[in-house]
């Protein structure tokens, strides 16, 4: 299966390929060849999401991730699919976007059995600042992170996790 990942910063995307080849190495899901977007891969909330429509005929699967912060209401048809307007059908079933609540790091959080605010409304017990009082985390180390995760752990306790793991469990 040939996947195209989109996430909404530097450190996100090489997280998910690292995520996604060690499930591989562990047999949990199929071989994944990531493909070369182009463009930066970057969704920074949002905004860029038509940079998917550059690559969306060539992947099997284009994978959004962004973080839903819980900021405001989120709408997956307001936030996402707006910027895709004009897509065939055939591409817009390759697509699958995965809101992390309130972010990427709550799946560290949960391995971890560290604690956090999963309204996103207390920012200092967002899952980024628990990690960096706990584990003295910086957003760069991100993907070394991905060796920490307890996948049997996030499928039981993370939404965002399971639909993530579905998503790439697809040939």
């Amino acid at each position: 299966m040939k996947v195209a990942i989109f996430t909404e910063d530097k450190y996100g995307s090489g997280f998910i390929k690292a995520i996604i080849n060690r499930l591989f190495k562990e047999r949990i899901v199929p071989a994944v060849e990531f493909a070369s977007t182009y463009t930066p891969k970057h969704i920074k909330k949002c905004h860029n999401v038509s940079k998917v429509k550059s690559v969306v005929r060539d992947v099997d699967r284009v994978l959004i991730i962004i973080d839903k912060e819980n900021n405001y209401e989120y709408d997956e048809n307001r936030d996402i699919w707006r910027h895709l307007k004009g897509l065939k059908e055939q591409d817009k079933v390759k697509i699958t976007i995965i809101a992390t609540e309130p972010e990427i790091e709550e799946w560290i959080c949960i391995s971890l059995g560290l604690n956090f605010d999963k309204s996103g409304s207390n920012s200092d017990s967002k899952p980024s600042r628990v990690l960096k009082r706990e584990c003295n985390y910086k957003k760069s180390d991100l993907k070394s992170y991905a060796e920490k995760l307890d996948f049997e752990k996030l499928k039981k306790e993370s939404e965002s996790f399971g639909r993530f793991l579905d998503a790439i469990s697809i040939d």
